[in-house]
C-alpha cells in the first residue's frame, strides 16, 4: 500500500506537470495547481515513511495531503471560465468538500459509520480521484477535438 501511495504521488506531480499547458489562466487555478502538488507530495510522504517507521514525517505528509490537497481542489473549483478546473467545477467543488469534511471528522475521530480508518481514506482520495476523472475528461475532449 505504501508503494502505491508513492508511485500515486509521483503520477499525480507527473499529471499536475503535463497539464500545465491546457489548465488554463488564472491565479485560482495557479494556486489549486500548487495546493494539489503539494498534497500529491504529501501523499507520497505518507507513503514512503510509514507512521510506524517515522510518524512525524507521516503525519506531515498527511496534513499535506489533507490540507493542501483538498483546498486545493476547492481553489482550482473557484477558477474563472474556461479552464480546465472550470470544465469540471462540479466535480471539483465536490470532491474537495468530500475531502475537507472527511479531514475534519478523521481528526475529530469520528468514523460515521466507516469506520475512522474509512474517513481517513475519504481524507485523502478525492485528490487521486479527481485527477482520474481530470485526466479521462482531457482525453476524451482531445478525442472529440480530432474526430
Amino acid at each position: 500500500m505504501n508503494a502505491a501511495f508513492v508511485l500515486t504521488a509521483a503520477l499525480l506531480i507527473a499529471g499536475l506537470v503535463l497539464s500545465r499547458r491546457v489548465r488554463g489562466p488564472g491565479r485560482a487555478v495557479r494556486w489549486g495547481w500548487w495546493l494539489m502538488a503539494f498534497g500529491a507530495a504529501g501523499l507520497g510522504l505518507a507513503g514512503a515513511f510509514p507512521a510506524d517507521s517515522n510518524e512525524n514525517l507521516h503525519l506531515l505528509g498527511a496534513v499535506l495531503v489533507f490540507g493542501c490537497g483538498n483546498a486545493g481542489l476547492l481553489v482550482a473549483g473557484c477558477a474563472r471560465e474556461g479552464t480546465l478546473p472550470a470544465r469540471l467545477r462540479p466535480a471539483t467543488a465536490a470532491l474537495g468538500l468530500l475531502g475537507l469534511a472527511g479531514s475534519v471528522l478523521f481528526l475529530v475521530q469520528q468514523g460515521m459509520g466507516l469506520g475512522v480508518g474509512g474517513m481517513e481514506r475519504v481524507a485523502v482520495f478525492p485528490l487521486p480521484v479527481w485527477a482520474c476523472y481530470a485526466g479521462c475528461s482531457l482525453y476524451l475532449s482531445s478525442r472529440l477535438s480530432r474526430a
